[in-house]
């Protein structure tokens, strides 16, 4: 049987005592992030350090490099604390985006100036990151079905599809938001506005513009990110072909409010990769646009039907330190909420 959710809880009460094991990294008992200077794991450490940076943003820490999925830092009014800000994100050997609606991209340009690292992405993502200020020289397109290496790092790339809603949903969110909590101020609407901005709305990014990634390091520890739970592509069915089952998934778990419903979206996706951990991303709350969303529905349905995948439900910034090599591959070894 793999890592249980009660191990993986008396895991993260070791990391907090004296019984954190001396070959753990210090990166496993820090809540500072690697893009932010936070300790790395050393080149000698085959764990793999893994923190959740709201949205879907997600940093990868191994052999002292750390790799940055999405840049979505400075966010829109009333999000919840993340803890660090835009301009503190310093160090990336490659930074990979989802897509360019602004929750993905809006600080892509700092953070790529700051960190001088590659920024991967669909075409009309690096037209985005270009207009916001991404040094063209960073700017690697890529359109599905390329292999591409950076530091320790294969990276896989698929094309993939973004989800969509029915028409009236988010006009439903706005009135529960106006209808439980004060009203947005109007230096609160302008700033919305402004982050909202930072991005596109084009239609393309729907079919054209939304990539899988496959991470692979040299130990094969395979991960998989997928920042938008839309249908299944070929790409990504070729995607998991080649990879699965992985290690680890992060896919998006996202804006349906019915469990249900967006146990439909995001579950096609645990059944094709068959991971050892799934971790969900992008289900934190977006006002007035999205609200937190429960998890517990869907973490039942992965211990009913793939009892050997486990998962967790990390907050902003905590460390998931997994092992990348050998027979304990994929196990989680420390956790600290």
């Amino acid at each position: 049987m793999r890592t249980s959710l009660a191990g993986l809880v008396a895991a993260a009460l070791m990391v907090g005592g004296s019984a954190l094991a001396a070959d753990i990294p210090d990166a496993c008992n820090s809540y500072k992030p690697g893009v932010t200077g936070g300790p790395l794991p050393p080149a000698a450490s085959d764990t793999v350090v893994v923190r959740w940076l709201a949205n879907a943003n997600f940093e990868f820490a191994y052999k002292g490099k750390v790799y940055l999925f999405d840049a979505y830092f400075d966010r829109t009014p009333r999000s919840h604390p993340l803890g660090f800000k835009a301009a503190d994100v310093s160090t990336a050997e490659a930074i990979f985006v989802s897509h360019a609606h602004f929750d993905h991209i809006s600080d892509i340009g700092p953070v790529a100036r700051q960190t001088g690292a590659p920024v991967v992405g669909a075409p009309i993502t690096i037209e985005t990151a270009k207009k916001l200020g991404a040094p063209e020289k960073q700017l690697v397109v890529a359109k599905g079905g390329e292999t591409m290496k950076f530091g320790d790092a294969t990276v896989e790339i698929a094309l993939a599809q973004h989800s969509t809603i029915q028409p009236g949903l988010t006009d439903i969110y706005s009135s529960l938001y106006n209808n439980d909590s004060p009203p947005f101020s109007d230096e609160e609407k302008k700033e919305l506005a402004r982050v909202r901005a930072l991005g596109t709305f084009d239609p393309k990014v729907i079919t054209e513009g939304t990539l899988a990634y496959g991470l692979v390091f040299p130990g094969g520890f395979k991960a998989v990110l997928i920042g938008s739970a839309g249908p299944i592509t070929p790409g990504v069915k070729a995607l998991a072909e080649k990879l699965a089952p992985v290690d680890l998934l992060v896919v998006a778990y996202q804006v349906h409010a019915v469990a249900d419903t967006q146990i439909g979206y995001t579950w096609p996706f645990i059944e094709l990769f068959k991971p050892r951990l799934f971790l969900p991303a992008h289900h934190d709350s977006a006002p007035p646009a999205w609200v937190d969303l429960g998890l517990e529905p869907l973490f039942y349905k992965i211990r009913a039907e793939m009892p050997d995948t486990a998962f967790l439900a990390p907050v902003y910034r905590s460390p998931i330190c997994i092992s990348g090599a050998g027979p304990d591959k994929g196990k989680v070894v420390s956790f600290k909420y």
